[in-house]
Order: C-alpha cells, then sequence, then structure tokens
C-alpha cells in the first residue's frame, strides 16, 4: 500500500519550500497552505491510493492537480477525525485505504471539462447504466465539489493483516444506484462492510454522502474556501 509524505515545516513560502523526504519514494513534499495537513504526517498507518493521479479513474487520465499518488490532504480537524477513526477500528483488525481526500478546484474543471467531451471509453467500467451527461445532474459528479474545501474523503476498509479491501458490493466512483448505501441487491456481508465504514466515519464526525457509500464530509467553518493547490509533487 502506498502511503502519504511528510511535510517540511520552515517559515519559506509555501510556492518555493520543500519538503521533508518521503518514507516511500525519497521524492519530498511542498508546504501546505495553514491548516491543512499530509494525512502520513497525522496518521502514517492510514494506507493511500489517490486514484486521480492515476488512470485509473473514470476518466482514464491523470486529473489536473494530482502530482502524488501518496499524498493526501486534508484539513487539520478533518485529518484528526480520519486518525480517530483508523484507532477505532483497530480492535476489529481493520484499517483505511483512501482513495480521494482534498480536490484541487483545478481537478473539478478537469471533470468538466471531460463530461462535455464524446469520449466515453470507460463507460462500461464506471457508469453502465447512464450517459455521461447524466453524472452531474444525478449527483456523481459536483460542479462544486465539498472536496474542494478540504473536510471530504473517499475511502474503503482493509484486512489489516492481508491489506485486502473488503468487498463493499462495488467499487470505488462506480456511479450507478448500487453505490448507494442502501442499494438493493447487496448481500447481507456487503451490507455489514458498507455499515461497518459508516458507523466507524459518524462516530468521529464524519456525514455519509447515500449515494456513494465511499464518500464522508467533515464539518467546516464557513470561513473554509475552496482551494486550488496542486498535490505534490513528492
Amino acid at each position: 500500500m502506498l502511503v502519504g509524505c511528510t511535510q517540511a515545516r520552515s517559515g519559506v513560502a509555501p510556492e518555493a519550500a520543500e519538503g521533508s523526504a518521503d518514507a516511500v519514494t525519497g521524492a519530498s513534499c511542498p508546504l501546505l497552505p495553514e491548516g491543512f495537513d499530509y494525512v502520513r504526517d497525522v496518521d502514517p498507518s492510514i494506507a493511500v491510493e489517490l486514484r486521480y493521479a492515476t488512470r485509473a479513474n473514470f476518466t482514464g487520465e491523470v486529473i489536473d492537480g494530482y502530482e502524488s499518488e501518496s499524498a493526501a490532504v486534508l484539513r487539520d480537524d478533518a485529518a484528526e477525525a480520519l486518525a480517530a477513526v483508523q484507532s477505532s477500528l483497530a480492535g476489529q483488525g481493520l484499517e483505511l485505504l483512501v482513495f480521494d481526500a482534498y480536490r484541487p478546484t483545478r481537478a473539478v474543471q478537469f471533470f468538466m471539462d471531460w463530461a462535455q467531451t464524446d469520449d466515453d471509453a470507460t463507460q462500461a467500467e464506471y457508469y453502465p447504466t447512464f450517459e455521461k451527461s447524466q453524472l452531474f445532474e444525478l449527483g456523481y459528479i459536483a460542479e462544486r465539489s465539498k472536496h474542494s474545501l478540504g473536510g471530504t474523503v473517499d475511502l474503503t476498509l482493509i484486512d489489516s493483516a492481508t491489506g485486502v479491501p473488503l468487498d463493499m458490493g462495488g467499487e470505488f466512483d462506480l456511479f450507478d444506484l448500487r453505490s448507494h448505501y442502501e442499494a438493493e441487491g447487496l448481500d447481507a456481508a456487503q451490507f455489514e462492510n458498507r455499515t461497518r465504514l459508516r458507523e466507524a466515519m459518524l462516530a468521529a464526525g464524519f456525514e455519509p454522502y447515500p449515494q456513494e457509500w465511499w464518500h464522508f464530509s467533515f464539518p467546516l467553518p464557513e470561513s473554509a474556501g475552496a482551494r486550488n493547490f496542486a498535490i505534490g509533487p513528492c
């Protein structure tokens, strides 16, 4: 599993600063704006695989603003709450695997631009029952994403011993009715796994999104605004 990177803390401007060495890649991470943390700085045990830094996502492209597969970023309070979730799962032999966290507004624009194209190469895998043009109106993609505020995270549960994700009855970013938390057709084990994740996140103050079993938002102050700084490189 991949993990996040550790940022250096100094008085150097974020645009110019370099962070300390990443535990996995040896690369350094940029300093973050005040109020944000790399998830690994808060809890290095949380696994991270940022899908939008790869082609393994619904666009089939690396998303603008994602320059690291491992450097998940959240606002301070949300990162601390996520660490509390990780701790609460230890007794169950489970851990978290993060697919997405803070998302630059440039990435949201990338999604909007993609939606205007005729490219449907990923439809069979990611939105098999809908047309691309429906994804915004159905709430699977947003023109203004809470991810850009820094308090929203997409994630699943993994077995602590094996690192294998639990069966949730559908994959991350499957834009389909099956991704709804209470979707029809789930077996008992799949629904139990979704419920384990949901209850652990609720207990730490995160709010679920009923249409996507993997999507949770931590309440942020009204002053929190959307941001556009890139994730990485590191």
